[in-house]
């Protein structure tokens, strides 16, 4: 293992290695903020409600007419 750090400088491998760390978990933390469901800034955005796109049976305006 000695042999290894002869090729390599210990400190610039370090700094290396940091740099990629920092560098990955930027890029994952952005990955979820761009998601709808892991975005912990602006919250989850909820979906519109299934009545509102659907259209009204047929009964039920039937119903509500006859009141």
């Amino acid at each position: 293992m000695w042999r290894i750090w002869r090729l390599f400088d210990p400190m610039r491998a370090m700094v290396a290695q940091a740099v990629f760390l920092l560098g990955l978990a930027v890029l994952i933390h952005l990955m979820l903020l761009g998601t709808n469901k892991y975005n912990w800034m602006d919250g989850a955005k909820k979906a519109p409600a299934a009545t509102a796109i659907a259209p009204v049976p047929a009964e039920v305006t039937s119903l509500a007419q006859a009141k």
